[in-house]
C-alpha cells in the first residue's frame, strides 16, 4: 500500500468520529512492532520521527527504513515529521520522502506563527503533503524539546480563530492541559475547550502529550473532536525497559531487540484500541 499523507487521513478520523495514533518512533525494531499491531487490528496509524533522531544524525536513514516498511504494509501509513522549528529541516524530511510535517512556531508571536504555516503550507501543496501546525504551548519536555510551566499556556479560542483566518493547516495541535512526558501530578485537560475550538470548524485536531493520560481521558478527548493522539515517552520507556532487562539476563542482541519490540507492540495495541480506528483500514 503507497504511503498515505497526513491530511487525507486525519480527514477522514475526523469524518469518521475516531482518531489515529501517531507513535513516535526511534528505531526500527519499534517501527516494525507497531506496524504489526497496526496490521493485525487493520488501523492506519502514523510513525512519527522526533527532534532526538536528526541531532543523533539518524533522520535520513531511519526514515528511508520506516518508508520501506510503510510503502509494504497492508494498511494505511504517514511518516510523519514531530516538532520541527526549522525550513531547512523541513526540506530534508520532504527529500526523504516523509508524508507530513509539523511545523511548531508556537514560541512564537501569533504572526510569525502564521506567516511560518503558511511558507510550509506553500512548500507542501504541490507534493501532497499534510502539515501540522501548534497554538499554546504543551509543557513538558520531549526529545529536546522542553517547555517550563511557566513557558506553556493553553490556547485561546480568539487566538484560534484569528489563526485560522490567516492560515489553515491540514491539521492543529492545540494546548488543552496536556504534558509532553510523565505527569508529575494529575492533568487537568479541558474538555470544553476542545468542544469549542471543534466547534469553530477547525481542521482535524491533535492532542500532544498523550503519555501517562488515562484511557477514559484519551476516549473523552475523541469524543471531543481530536483526530490524532500523540505517544512517544510511553513508547520509548517500554522500549528500554523490555531491552535492559533482557540484556541483563544474558539475552543475545536479536532476542533482547525482540523482547524490546514485544513491548513496544503492547503499548500500541493498548493505545489503537482506545482510539476508534481499530478495523478502519480497508483491505489491501
Amino acid at each position: 500500500m503507497a504511503i498515505q499523507s497526513l491530511a487525507p487521513m486525519l480527514a477522514a478520523a475526523q469524518a469518521g468520529g475516531y482518531a489515529v495514533a501517531q507513535f513516535n518512533t526511534d528505531t526500527i525494531e519499534a517501527g516494525q512492532a507497531v506496524l504489526s499491531v497496526a496490521t493485525e487490528l487493520r488501523a492506519p496509524i502514523i510513525l512519527a520521527i522526533g527532534q532526538g533522531v536528526d541531532r543523533a544524525g539518524r533522520l535520513e536513514p531511519l526514515a528511508a527504513g520506516l518508508r520501506a516498511m510503510a510503502e509494504a504494509a497492508e494498511v494505511p501509513v504517514c511518516l510523519h515529521l514531530d516538532h520541527s522549528e526549522s525550513l531547512p529541516q523541513i526540506g530534508r524530511a520532504l527529500r526523504a520522502g516523509f508524508s507530513g510535517v509539523m511545523i511548531d512556531a508556537s514560541a512564537h508571536p501569533l504572526a510569525t506563527n502564521i506567516a511560518e504555516t503558511r511558507s510550509v503550507l506553500g512548500i507542501c501543496a504541490g507534493l501532497g503533503i499534510g502539515v501540522e501546525a501548534e497554538l499554546g504551548r504543551v509543557a513538558g519536555v520531549e526529545d529536546d524539546l522542553e517547555v517550563s510551566e511557566e513557558e506553556a499556556g493553553k490556547v485561546d479560542l480568539a487566538t484560534v480563530s484569528a489563526f485560522l483566518a490567516a492560515v489553515r493547516p491540514d491539521a492543529l495541535a492545540v494546548a488543552v492541559g496536556t504534558a509532553h512526558g510523565f505527569y508529575t501530578r494529575p492533568p487537568e485537560i479541558d474538555f470544553g475547550l476542545i468542544r469549542q475550538v471543534h466547534g469553530l470548524g477547525a481542521p482535524p485536531l491533535v492532542l500532544h502529550g498523550g503519555t501517562g493520560l488515562s484511557d477514559a481521558i484519551l476516549r473523552e478527548a475523541v469524543a471531543c473532536g481530536m483526530a490524532k493522539l500523540n505517544f512517544a515517552t510511553e513508547l520509548r520507556k517500554a522500549n528500554v525497559d523490555a531491552f535492559v532487562e533482557a540484556a541483563a539476563s544474558g539475552s543475545a542482541l536479536l532476542d533482547a531487540l525482540a523482547k524490546a519490540g514485544s513491548a513496544v507492540a503492547e503499548v500500541a495495541q493498548r493505545k489503537l484500541a482506545i482510539t476508534g480506528s481499530v478495523g478502519r483500514a480497508s483491505a489491501r
